[in-house]
């Protein structure tokens, strides 16, 4: 894992602005887990590192923060965050990250996690807001050894802050699990159009405007555990659609919510990550406050 430390994902030299920020977590020898090594440059900044009731012993919680107002066009950033033996760690942002229309080009966040043996990394940011005109590239890659435990979200909503009725370009979403050699073994890949957004065509989206994702990856517990507490999890709510199942070779599982509002989503996304951690932990986290 130290490599990985020392070796960030590359990025293309081409791009024409580029953000960086790279996390390391640790375990001392009292349990602790710290921050062993940051980097970060425009447009993030690092809060230092937390210790919230209602987590378990030793973990610290990170919040990674941008300056720039949120994501315009041509954005490149690129987030590496590791977790080596023992440590653990929970990321999460200040708020939801705005994606400002864009008349031409597109940007893209890249998200690389790696966790060592009897690692836990949660890293949970809040949705980004898609604004009319906005193209986004959302790109996760896993690498988690066999006794680690990783859970991830990602989510979007939709906001006209005109209210003039536009909406987005597109949303691509890329999440591929990784085992510690770095073959593949799970992929979940999507594309929305706005346009199929507003349609709001029967058995696509509907009236649901808003979607998550919460991804858990764990081989220490039985899978249909973490599918049965993701299922419980989310309210029966008129405004949300959801469904969990495991993810292909148990390696852990997966819940997808599309939603009416982000009230909503915001709601079935939180119960969902407090009953895994409830189940993992056997403690029920409060919400960040943000």
């Amino acid at each position: 894992m130290d490599q990985a430390v020392a070796r960030p994902p590359a990025v293309d030299a081409r791009d024409d602005r580029r953000g960086r920020a790279e996390i390391a977590f640790a375990r001392d020898p009292s349990g602790r887990t710290y921050i062993r090594r940051q980097f970060v440059s425009y447009p993030y900044h690092v809060c230092r590192p937390l210790i919230l009731a209602g987590d378990p012993p030793g973990m610290v919680t990170l919040y990674l923060q941008s300056c720039a107002g949120g994501i315009f066009r041509n954005d490149r950033l690129a987030e590496h965050i590791v977790a080596t033996e023992g440590a653990a760690g929970h990321v999460t942002t200040q708020g939801a990250t705005i994606v400002h229309g864009m008349d031409t080009g597109m940007a893209r966040q890249q998200v690389t996690i790696e966790a060592a043996a009897g690692s836990f990394v949660e890293v949970l940011p809040d949705p980004f807001i898609l604004f009319p005109g906005a193209r986004f590239t959302s790109d996760i890659r896993l690498r988690a050894d066999a006794a680690a435990t990783v859970v991830v979200a990602d989510s979007f909503i939709c906001h006209d802050p005109a209210g003039s009725g536009a909406s987005f370009d597109w949303y691509h979403g890329s999440l591929a699990v990784e085992d510690a050699a770095g073959a593949v073994v799970a992929r979940d890949r999507f594309k929305i159009d706005g346009g199929d957004v507003d349609a709001a065509l029967p058995g696509i989206t509907g009236r649901f405007v808003t979607q998550g994702a919460l991804y858990i990856l764990d081989r220490q517990r039985p899978v249909q555990a973490l599918v049965d507490a993701l299922r419980e999890s989310v309210p029966t709510m008129d405004r949300i659609y959801a469904g969990a199942s495991a993810l292909p070779g148990d390696c852990g599982a997966w819940l997808r919510v599309i939603a009416a509002d982000g009230v909503s989503l915001r709601a079935a996304m939180t119960g969902a990550w407090q009953a895994v951690r409830r189940l993992l932990t056997g403690m029920t986290p409060p919400p960040r406050r943000k």
